[in-house]
C-alpha cells in the first residue's frame, strides 16, 4: 500500500468559521459563568467579556458575509 500525502490548505474563510466557531463556544462558555458568578466583581467582567465576544462574533460574521459577496473589506 502506498502512502500518499494530501496536501491541505486554509484559506480566509476557513480561517474565519474556525474563528467564528472558537468565539460561539467562548460567549457559551462566559454565558453559563455568568449565570452562577455570586460577586458583582466576577459578574461585571464577564458581562464585559461577554460583550466582546459578541462583538468579535459581529465582526467575523460580517468578513464572512463580505468574502461571500466579493467585497472583503478590513
Amino acid at each position: 500500500m502506498k502512502a500518499s500525502k494530501r496536501e491541505i490548505t486554509l484559506n480566509e474563510a476557513d480561517s474565519l468559521r474556525d474563528m467564528l466557531t472558537m468565539e460561539k463556544a467562548i460567549l457559551a462558555q462566559y454565558c453559563a459563568a455568568i449565570s452562577s458568578a455570586e460577586r458583582k466583581e466576577t459578574r461585571t467582567e464577564l458581562v464585559g467579556a461577554f460583550s466582546l465576544a459578541a462583538e468579535e462574533i459581529f465582526l467575523l460574521c460580517d468578513l464572512l458575509g463580505s468574502l461571500r459577496s466579493g467585497k472583503a473589506k478590513y
